[in-house]
């Protein structure tokens, strides 16, 4: 039986799911929290097509694009709480949006705003967790079956919001609040340098912690990612020029600085979703041999009998 190989479409789903909810949990929290909506106004929409075009991807790789209503009836199913929680993300911050733009009646509710802020972060805060438990669900993929995964990608998740979001601060529509827009991309900065410090130590220890597994599966990914044919994308895009120069750049400060660690950042989140879904090593379930073993194998003894 031919096994299914994870792709790309796969890997730039989660790091655009992740990008979008930590866009949506950073622009949320600056609107309840610190009353600073108005500079992240461009970021719900960003986020809401970061998405879609993930969602795209993923039905891209599952090949079921025009079934994907599907996944809706897989009560209890991992990917059913993912796909509400996508979806009802999706049109929150569409709605979120909706406030800053003037074109609508209720644009002027600060109350409804809020509420609308509120849920989004909530639906965020799902969606977000989601992209590494969809993976850590996988049992025969003992290199990504750990509670450790939705942690990891939380945190990475956050940090490219983060970096997203400070590359947007103030775009549209209320451009021209340099003074406001600087003093938020240097709170992003410092925000940035513990989320960097926070993914840095999470990936090393998550790949310290196959590495020393008793399961000779998670140990292969593992070896690979320090040593083997994954160690350059791993140590130079990954830690050096996703985390480690970032920190650099964002302690250093300043307008041209900062821009430069926003972009490594993604870049970074990019490669380690990329890393996880091509670790995809497999190991056999209990008892999935027996099931394989009583699978037909080619003409049948039955099949060749002349039923006329």
């Amino acid at each position: 039986m031919s096994e299914r190989v994870w792709s790309w479409p796969l890997a730039i789903y989660l790091f655009l799911g992740g990008l979008g909810a930590g866009m949506t949990i950073v622009a949320t929290i600056a609107d309840v929290c610190f009353g600073q909506g108005e500079l992240f106004a461009l970021a719900p929409l960003v986020a809401a097509c970061c998405l879609a075009l993930g969602a795209a991807c993923l039905l891209f790789e599952l090949g079921v694009t025009l079934a994907f209503w599907r996944v809706f009836t897989w009560h209890g199913a991992v990917l059913n709480f993912g796909a509400y929680s996508l979806g009802i993300l999706i049109a929150l911050d569409a709605v979120y949006f909706s406030f800053f733009t003037g074109w609508f009646p209720w644009c002027a509710s600060a109350e409804g705003r809020m509420v609308v802020a509120a849920l989004s972060l909530v639906a965020a805060v799902c969606v977000i967790v989601y992209t590494g438990v969809e993976l850590s669900s996988m049992r025969g993929r003992s290199f990504w079956n750990t509670p450790a995964l939705p942690i990891l990608f939380t945190v990475s998740g956050l940090l490219t919001g983060v970096a997203a979001d400070s590359l947007l601060a103030g775009a549209w529509p209320y451009a021209g609040l340099a003074e406001a827009v600087e003093s938020v991309q240097l709170a992003l900065s410092y925000v940035g340098i513990l989320l960097a410090l926070l993914t840095l130590l999470s990936v090393v220890a998550y790949v310290l912690m196959m590495k020393t597994s008793s399961d000779a599966f998670a140990q292969k990914s593992a070896t690979r990612w320090i040593s083997g044919s994954f160690a350059v994308p791993f140590w130079l895009v990954q830690v050096v020029i996703g985390l480690a120069v970032p920190i650099a750049l964002y302690a250093f400060g300043g307008p041209v600085p900062v821009l430069f660690a926003n972009c490594c950042v993604l870049a970074g989140g990019m490669c380690l979703r990329a890393l996880f879904v091509f670790s995809n090593d497999r190991r056999m379930l209990p008892g999935e041999e027996d099931y394989y073993e009583m699978l037909a194998t080619g003409d049948e003894p039955f099949m060749k009998t002349n039923w006329t």
